[in-house]
Formats: structure tokens, sequence, C-alpha cells
């Protein structure tokens, strides 16, 4: 029988010290770009109320931790960010506060009946932009994505962008009922797209829109296919979703940023969720997204406060994963200097001590013995350097570096 008391329960676990400090330093590099545009770190709580999440379109309820507190009320550990931001935005601020921006980053808890060796504790960093509703902002917050991927030293990936009202637009030039056009959404959502042209021949779909449907796979690439996606779109939804797309890639340009960015019109998501672009971050060597997003501005309005807003979050733990893949992991040194004296010298030892760490060295006192036995015992640990203080000499000795 297992022993709990040596285990961590599936899907959380712990990170010993050199993978923190990878991971941290990787946070702490997405959080500097966060906030050169501007945007201001904020917190939300660890518990929340069932009610924050629920109906909110973005977690499954079967995916949540809940719990039941003393007074009866029922609690989940936070699901998602999102909806605890739009429930500050609601509560603390009015729409002449606008823009809003916040970042963020925070560990979500998620539960998989299916567990196959992901995590349950979920790191994510991420930002919000709340008030405006127009390309600029979804030109913003692509390139902060983009920024920030580049700056935690990713070289090889790409933003797959959509915009959910393409579909939309085509969905509603069918006429069809809405239970039909939900069937058929979720096939195109699944990208089970024979299943979908299927849908439309059973229900006398027009034979132009069903290879439309049928070729939404073949939409992607480039700012080119944008061109040709306006040409097959009739309605005015769809040339819309297809025009702000436009204006972002022309944004995105001005940034610096185009080459990175390559457009999938066959990109849904939870389109009660989502009501403009929809995105995704990829790179070579994972077959899965390192960074989701796109805009939801009925959210908001869930908590009682209309407020359009677009953002995105990164899987700390699978960007992590691609830059070791890319780069390996940076060795930490637990220490830069390694600070031994002898009984004499400890006075004079502990003052440089307190000098170096003041300055920002890492500093580790020895207890290792003769000076000898610290030169060994630094290179055992990986500090690259030892300053011995015997009492003669009030700067010290440096032994090896």
């Amino acid at each position: 029988m297992r022993d709990n008391g040596l285990h961590t329960p599936d899907g959380f676990r712990d990170y010993l010290a050199q993978e923190q400090f990878f991971k941290r330093r990787t946070e702490e590099r997405l959080e500097s770009v966060f906030h050169r545009y501007a945007y201001s770190s904020i917190n939300t709580p660890t518990l929340e109320y069932m009610e924050v999440f629920a109906d909110k379109g973005s977690v499954d309820p079967k995916q949540m931790y809940r719990f039941i507190d003393r007074d009866g009320e029922m609690l989940a550990l936070r699901a998602d960010l999102t909806p605890a931001i739009a429930r500050i935005t609601a509560t603390n601020f009015a729409p002449e506060d606008t823009p809003l921006r916040f970042c963020y980053v925070q560990n979500v808890f998620r539960y998989s009946p299916n567990y196959q060796g992901r995590l349950r504790e979920i790191t994510q960093a991420g930002i919000e932009l709340l008030g405006p509703s127009n390309d600029e902002a979804d030109a913003e917050v692509l390139a902060v994505a983009i920024d920030a991927l580049r700056t935690a030293g990713l070289e090889d990936f790409r933003i797959d962008v959509g915009e959910v009202r393409f579909l939309q637009g085509m969905l509603e030039e069918c006429d069809l009922t809405p239970a039909v056009c939900d069937a058929l959404r979720d096939r195109v959502v699944a990208r089970d797209f024979v299943a979908a042209e299927a849908i439309g021949e059973e229900h006398d779909v027009s034979r132009e829109m069903r290879r439309l449907l049928s070729n939404l796979p073949f939409f992607n690439g480039g700012a080119e296919i944008l061109d040709e996606a306006l040409e097959g779109a009739k309605n005015e939804t769809s040339r819309s979703a297809v025009a702000n797309l436009q204006n972002i890639h022309s944004a995105l340009k001005d940034y610096g940023f185009e080459k990175y960015v390559f457009f999938d019109l066959s990109m849904a998501g939870n389109m009660d969720y989502y009501t403009g672009i929809i995105f995704r971050g990829y790179t070579s060597g994972l077959g899965f997204s390192i960074l989701d997003g796109g805009r939801y501005d009925k959210l908001v309005g869930r908590f009682g406060a209309d407020l359009p807003s677009v953002g995105f979050i990164v899987k700390i733990h699978n960007l992590t994963d691609a830059l070791e893949k890319q780069n390996g992991r940076t060795p930490f040194p637990e220490a830069e200097i390694l600070i031994a004296w002898s009984a004499e010298g400890r006075g004079s030892a502990l003052a440089a001590a307190a000098e170096l760490r003041a300055q920002g060295l890492r500093c580790a006192n020895s207890f290792a013995g003769g000076a000898e036995a610290n030169v060994r015992d630094a290179r055992r640990r990986g500090i690259p350097k030892v300053l011995y203080f015997d009492g003669v000499s009030r700067a010290g000795v440096t032994l090896w570096a």
C-alpha cells in the first residue's frame, strides 16, 4: 500500500531548486514585458464562490475543485483567471476608468478525470485589456503576446489567429434552426468537417455554402488568405471578421511582429465565450498550445458591467518545456560566492558577506572546514568562487575562481 505521506496527489508536483529557478525566471521575463506595456499586476483569491465561474463559458464545472464551507456556500478553487478579473472589474471600476490593463502570474486548479500526465495545478501568466473594442486593442494584445514569448527566450513559434464571427456569419447565412446550427457549429469547433458537410447536405444547405464549410481547414496561411476569404464571404458578419483581421495584420506589421502570425479561419473555440479574434501560440516539438487568447466582450457583462475585453494566458509549464527543448536548462548555481573562514576570520568574513549581499550577490556561508575542503565543496556544488578569511586579510583570499 502506497504511503501518501511520501507522495504528491496526481496532477500536483514539487519544483526543486533548478526547476523553480528556471520557472520563476521565465515568469519574471514575461511579467517584465507586461509591465513595459503598462499592464498592472493584480492578484485574485485562491478560493472563489462557485458563481464566479458557473455559466461563464470558460471551464466545465466537472473540471473544478468544489467545496462547501461552514456557512453552506459552494466554493471553488480558482479554475480560470479571466472570470475572476471580470468580477474585480465589475465591482471596482466604472466605464470611465477604461482602458484597464491588468496582468498576473497565478495558479489555477482543474480536475481531469482522465488524468494522463497532465497537471491539475497550472501556473498561468497573462494580461487582460478591458474597455477598447477595436482592432487596435486586439493588435496590442497580440503584440504583447509575441514580445513576451520572444523575451522569455523562445525563438521558433507562431501565433495562429482566427475570428469566430467568420463562422458565425456563415451559419447565419445558412438560415437553419438553432438546434441544427448548434450541431453544425459543434462539428466545426471539433474540426470534424466531414460531419459538418454531412449535416449541411442533410438540411439542404446550398452547395456553395457546403463547399465553404468543407474548405474551412484550407483557409489558413499568411495575409493572402484573408483576401481569398473576403471574396468568398457574402454576409456582412463574415466580411467584418475578415476586415478586422486585415486591420490587425496591418498593425502588427508596424509593430514588426507580422512574421509570427498565421491566420486560420477554421478556428472557432467556444463561441458562447469568444466574440471576436481567437488565437493560440505553438512551437515545434510540442503538440499543444503554449498560449491561448481572444476577445470575450460578453464576460464582464455577466457580472453586471458591460465592458469589452481581450486577453491571453501563457501556460508556464508548456513554455518552460518548450524553452528546455530549444535551449536546454541553464544551470543554476546555488550561490555565486562561498564564504569560508577560520575561527579568527569570522568577523571579517560575515562583514564582507553582508556587504556583498547588499550588492545583490548570492553568498553562501561555508561549513566545510579548511581551505582545501572548501574548494572541493564549491566545485561539487557548482559555486564559482571561494573567499576565505583567515583573520589576517580583511578582504579575504580568493582560493578558487
